[in-house]
């Protein structure tokens, strides 16, 4: 059983955001549907220890799998459990007697195996009418270049591309390879690219061609 803590509230929205919401969280998130229950444990933002089980018992995940599979769901109901540093220590010994520790721990997810060059990110910003570009990695922006703060916006826009990924696979259209959000005041194109993700903000009179065309080139590998 883990420590009962002291309740902080409940919110609800992808558990990447948490690191936004709460860097240095110690404790227990502990996430109640939709589609069945389980917690993660924290410790100074750091991840150590996950478990799921779904509504109809017939997925039950620990340790890292558990981690991985409540990182990836779009919105999670979850209640965070602030703990003192014993709780967390009995926490902790809990975690390793069921198996539900984290082998790779750390809040942010592992970095990715290619990293953006800042000359490509130059290329998408010197297109007319581009505010600024940034490159996230399941959530969380890892460059920037330009005048805005993505680090609100990452996890819900790579919430977007797995919405349109699974929508264009529903429709049987191929693979997703840019989307674009547009407004009286502006632009954003968000576009996958390995296994990073592209974030744009554009003028409401940009030339979105010519920034489409740039994120192909990159995506293709020719610059």
């Amino acid at each position: 059983m883990l420590p009962d803590g002291v309740s902080l509230g409940r919110l609800q929205g992808p558990l990447a955001a948490l690191a936004t919401i709460s860097p240095h969280f110690t404790g227990a998130v502990r996430i109640d549907g939709p589609g069945g229950t389980g917690f993660v444990l924290v410790q100074s933002g750091d991840p150590y220890a996950a478990a799921f089980e779904s509504t109809g018992k017939d997925l039950l995940l620990g340790g890292d799998e558990a981690y991985r599979y409540l990182l990836d769901r779009p919105s999670l109901d979850y209640e965070l459990i602030a703990y003192t540093s014993e709780e967390t220590e009995a926490a902790r010994r809990v975690s390793g007697e069921t198996g539900c520790l984290i082998d790779g721990g750390g809040a942010k997810p592992a970095a990715p195996t290619e990293p953006m060059s800042t000359e490509r990110l130059e290329h998408v910003a010197r297109q007319p009418g581009v505010i600024a570009v940034s490159v996230f990695h399941e959530g969380f922006a890892l460059q920037s270049l330009g005048s805005a703060d993505f680090e609100q916006v990452a996890a819900v826009a790579e919430d977007l591309l797995r919405a349109g990924t699974r929508i264009t696979g529903d429709m049987e259209m191929g693979d997703l390879s840019q989307m674009v959000l547009e407004t009286p005041a502006g632009k954003l194109i968000i576009a996958p690219y390995g296994d990073l993700s592209l974030c744009i903000l554009a003028k409401s009179d940009a030339n979105l061609g010519l920034i489409r065309l740039s994120i192909r080139s990159m995506q293709d590998g020719t610059v």
